[in-house]
């Protein structure tokens, strides 16, 4: 099979199980390797115009502009191999850069992930909003599409997804699909949102919570009784929930929060760790569900309180906690 200059690179740090390949104008390639390590991924050095004709193959226009515009863009893309990767590409003072994040070929399932069970009954929900939220780099997209696609496998659901940009490409199986990205399909994670509700969705993908806009259309959406699926960038669930709020004026957040509270059914924090003994990486979990107790304290704006109310007998699950066992068994 014959590749372009940038599928050979991207096939190369795959099969050595890179999760990512940077390009830096004035550095040779980079990887970060099945451990998380940076490490060199060639000798010579590139310059920017050699980065801009390795992203030929995929630097439309559009992303031109936006690069122009914005001094960088966010893009997929889907090399001859069919390797999946997220890219970015932006300006730095040495000149253009990419950013590469290698994907699984297929959508992982939950069981794979080590999903906790309470975070795999997600699945069986038939409205309401669930927030996964983790820093950059840490699973949450992969966790939702395990979800998405176990539903997608096991019931006849109509699914719509908005991401920027579109990550994992869903099969059609028992659900019927429609993915959409931002700035090539529709304007905004809003106006997406809002297009989606006249589609006759059951479940909707918001890939982020970046804005007022987005956060009450994503609430109504749960409101009117369809399941909701988002990130946010946090690492644990009080910090998610004030993370909410932060988007709005102080004179709103108990409306905000209390709406949170009528709507939501699950906050999952996750964070990657490096395996002890061997390589690869492993998942820790922080789990808020939906109980009496803790929707009284989001309303009440007692979001401080939340952990000593997340009983592992409600299905709840603490970061501290889940660590320490990871820890015991000597897997972190």
């Amino acid at each position: 099979m014959k590749r372009n200059a940038i599928d050979d690179l991207i096939f190369k740090a795959n099969e050595i199980g890179a999760s990512d390949l940077h390009m830096i104008a004035g550095l040779p390639a980079i990887i970060r390797d099945i451990n998380g390590v940076l490490t060199k991924f060639g000798s010579a050095c590139l310059s920017s115009d050699q980065i801009l004709f390795y992203a030929e193959p995929f630097f439309e226009e559009h992303y031109s502009k936006l690069l122009e515009e914005n001094g960088d863009a966010d893009l997929a893309y889907t090399t001859t191999d069919g390797i999946r990767v997220r890219i970015n590409i932006f300006k730095s003072i040495s000149g253009a850069n990419l950013a590469i994040r290698i994907l699984h070929d297929k959508i992982p399932s939950m069981q794979t992930l080590n999903l906790p069970v309470p975070v795999q009954l997600i699945s069986r929900k038939q409205h309401g909003l669930v927030l996964f939220s983790a820093p950059t780099g840490n699973g949450k997209t992969t966790s939702i599409a395990a979800i998405l696609q176990s539903i997608n496998e096991s019931l006849s659901k109509r699914i719509i997804t908005i991401e920027d940009p579109v990550e994992y490409i869903f099969p059609q199986s028992k659900s019927v699909i429609s993915q959409r990205e931002i700035g090539r399909d529709c304007s905004s994670f809003a106006r997406g949102l809002y297009a989606a509700l006249r589609e006759d969705p059951d479940i909707i993908m918001i890939g982020e919570m970046r804005d007022a806009e987005t956060i009450l259309a994503a609430i109504s959406a749960a409101e009117s009784g369809h399941l909701v699926f988002s990130t946010l960038h946090s690492s644990n669930v009080v910090e998610a929930i004030d993370r909410l709020t932060q988007y709005f004026p102080p004179s709103q957040h108990d409306v905000i929060l209390a709406q949170f509270a009528n709507v939501f059914e699950a906050v999952v924090c996750q964070h990657l760790h490096p395996l002890k003994y061997k390589t690869g990486k492993i998942a820790s979990f922080e789990v808020l569900l939906s109980t009496v107790a803790t929707r009284q304290l989001i309303r009440n704006n007692q979001v401080n309180d939340l952990p000593g109310y997340m009983h592992e007998q409600d299905g709840m699950i603490l970061m501290e906690k889940y660590e320490k066992r990871l820890r015991e068994k000597q897997l972190i």
